[in-house]
């Protein structure tokens, strides 16, 4: 039997910076030759995989450019040869699960015949759609070996589509484990005076949000909470980022807060300054789509509170437990966001205790090592781990 390790091919549509680790972690498997191709456009602002760098030099005969072709904001082809790569035989392709992707049809159809494994990487399905879009997405999706999704409800939602559960594997999400873990240490030994110095009150209980400032995100809902709950519980609000809707949020601020209390900090990815910011405030609000925000605010040991529309989230909300390592409240209410704002604050006063709990579901699941764990355990043909 050979020992050789078997080739997979990794398509993606570019690199971003937040990849970095696990996309080491894969390239220095010892379980597969994993190759990467994407394309260098960055025009949604996502910092990219800097591949120059010492760690990652000597992978670098397995990183690959692809000329990525969009309409409007969608990319539609890549231009993978995927003639010249079944020459090198390959065990495995992992593409980007999306329909809309038409060479990802031709690089299936060509792979299916040469008995290469088409692995599809993403949300899987929604649940909410209909009419061509359901029927091209399952169409593409059934043609496809096995899948990767990054959450419990993913897979959920393909299975009841007519996915073999048995050919779904869950990947989950991660950032800078290795990173973030070490700034952990330092977490005990924070003055939170100091790093809110900016705050006339710092002491005082201090929602925050981390991320980009877009629309999908609904800020202005954490603003007029804000605005109601000061009328009785004084807080301080704290935005780190930059986007397209800073300014209107800015002056939504102004208009509604008093300046004393709330502060744009603009972004930052100096992760010292971010493990001190989220660390020393009480609670996370992204009353959008949460995403990857979620992963950063656990990381250092700072609950979540997003909405609860599963069918509307980013797969990330699905590392928040209600009222454990987070909190959840109607999509769109004010309302509701401002009551689960105030009983988070009411009931929970063991912030050595949340943070474990917070903590708890990162070193399980979000984290490079258990999808590395994932991707291996997938490339030699085992049931999913979950």
């Amino acid at each position: 039997m050979s020992n050789k390790k078997p080739l997979v091919l990794f398509l993606n549509n570019i690199a971003p910076l937040y990849r970095k680790n696990v996309w080491t972690k894969y390239l220095e498997s010892e379980k597969m030759n994993l190759n990467f191709f994407f394309g260098k456009e960055t025009s949604s602002g996502i910092k990219t995989i800097n591949f120059n760098e010492q760690k990652l030099r000597p992978h670098a005969h397995k990183i690959n450019i692809l000329k990525n072709v969009y309409i409007k904001q969608y990319l539609v082809w890549q231009n993978f040869n995927i003639f010249n790569w079944i020459k090198k035989k390959p065990q495995t392709i992992i593409l980007l699960g999306e329909f809309n992707i038409l060479s990802n049809w031709l690089i299936t159809l060509f792979a299916r015949i040469n008995n290469i494994e088409i692995v599809s990487k993403g949300h899987g399905m929604y649940g909410n759609e209909k009419g061509v879009k359901l029927l091209a997405r399952k169409s593409f999706l059934k043609i496809c070996n096995k899948h990767l999704v990054y959450e419990k409800h993913g897979k959920s939602i393909l299975s009841k589509n007519g996915i073999d559960p048995d050919s779904i594997h869950i990947l989950f999400n991660s950032l800078d484990y290795e990173k973030q873990k070490k700034y952990r240490e330092l977490i005990p030994s924070l003055n939170k005076s100091e790093i809110l110095h900016f705050f006339a009150k710092p002491e005082l209980p201090t929602l925050i949000f981390i991320g980009r400032l877009t629309k999908v995100k609904k800020l202005e809902l954490v603003i007029e909470a804000a605005k109601i709950i000061h009328k009785d519980t004084p807080i301080n609000l704290l935005i780190v980022g930059n986007g397209t809707e800073k300014r209107n949020l800015e002056k939504l601020a102004s208009e509604n807060l008093n300046s004393d209390y709330y502060y744009f900090y603009g972004e930052s990815y100096d992760e010292a300054v971010n493990n001190n910011l989220i660390a020393v405030s009480e609670l996370c609000v992204s009353p959008g789509n949460v995403g990857l925000t979620a992963i950063h605010s656990l990381s250092y040991g700072t609950p979540v509170c997003t909405h609860s529309n599963l069918m509307e989230q980013m797969p990330e909300a699905e590392a928040i437990t209600d009222k454990v390592n987070g909190i959840l409240f109607e999509q769109d209410n004010v309302e509701s966001l401002k009551n689960a704002i105030l009983w988070w604050i009411n009931n929970t006063k063991d912030r050595q205790k949340v943070r474990e709990k917070c903590y708890s579901v990162i070193d399980t699941y979000y984290n490079p090592n258990y999808q590395k764990k994932v991707i291996e355990n997938l490339i030699d043909g085992n049931k999913p781990l979950i």
